[in-house]
């Protein structure tokens, strides 16, 4: 979806939406104790470290959900599932063991509502209370520690070039931290620090998966491809691409394998682009699959 058509959605909603939203401006939402946490990985005894990274994307991280079928289908489990922005949300569904089949009707169906929470002093951006809420709801509350399968999100604190990696804490507050995509979100502060997007500094963080102590990585790209760039692509759009690019390149190396998902250039909010999406990540994903379960398995 265009940001700014999104945003003018956002504004019709009812003055209501807006005054409770701006309460939530101001409160955590999730009492001390809970406060998202960096900290290392407790891996399974006995079984190979092999971290999941699926990375950010906007609407096209609907595209996880296709590639997660297909790995579920085929029994391949990871040790630790990594997110960052769109990756994040679609992870810690999965981290809490919620059906592929299940995660893929709650994309289809997820409305504008369900994240809309306009900003009290700058209505031109959302909280993001909202989806911190449905995030946490769809987990079970669980915090992240908790979680079925082991779980980070990674963010960026504002203003610095460097990640965090969440591993214990608030589910939804980290994925909010996470997914603040600063032309929508205004920044989560969690622990007095100001958190962003963590698209901005590494889109598929896969050093942080090595960091944390993974022995295999396999990580899902479904950032837009440079050569499907349309001519009458804005410029500021055709920079971001190739800085993205270049950043996930020259982290690729650290990878056993990356699985880049083609997805259309143009981004949709569509239930018709989800399904298009969802089913063109599952067919290539089974494509790639021999190579996966020949590395897994």
């Amino acid at each position: 979806m265009n940001r700014r058509a999104a945003l003018a959605r956002i504004g019709a909603l009812p003055m209501l939406t807006t005054f409770v939203g701006g309460c939530a401006e101001f409160d955590n939402g999730y009492p001390t104790d809970a406060t998202p946490r960096v900290g290392p990985v407790a891996w399974p005894e006995g079984r190979e470290r092999t971290a999941l990274v699926l990375g950010s994307g906007g609407p096209r991280g609907f595209a996880h959900v296709g590639v997660l079928k297909v790995l579920e289908a085929a029994g391949i489990e990871p040790a630790l599932v990594i997110g960052s922005s769109a990756g994040a949300i679609v992870g810690s569904l999965y981290a809490a063991r919620i059906s592929t089949g299940e995660i893929e009707r709650r994309a289809l169906e997820l409305g504008l509502a369900d994240i809309a929470d306009p900003a009290f002093l700058r209505p031109n951006r959302l909280i993001g209370r909202a989806m911190q809420d449905f995030i946490n709801a769809a987990v079970g509350n669980a915090r992240i520690e908790f979680l079925p399968r082991r779980f980070c999100a990674v963010a960026a604190p504002v203003g610095k070039h460097e990640l965090v990696a969440f591993t214990s804490g608030h589910t939804g507050a980290a994925v909010r931290a996470s997914a603040a995509l600063p032309s929508m979100f205004l920044p989560c502060t969690i622990g007095g620090v100001a958190y962003e997007d963590g698209d901005l500094v590494s889109p598929v963080p896969i050093r942080v998966a090595r960091t944390l102590g993974a022995t295999r990585v396999v990580a899902v790209d479904v950032s837009a491809f440079l050569e499907d760039t349309p001519d009458r692509a804005p410029e500021s759009w055709k920079a971001r691409d190739a800085e993205r690019r270049a950043i996930i390149d020259a982290e690729a190396k650290d990878t056993d394998l990356l699985l880049r998902i083609r997805t259309q250039y143009y981004t949709g909010a569509s239930r018709e682009y989800r399904e298009t999406l969802i089913r063109s990540a599952d067919a290539q994903t089974r494509a790639a699959l021999p190579r996966v379960i020949s590395l897994l398995k």
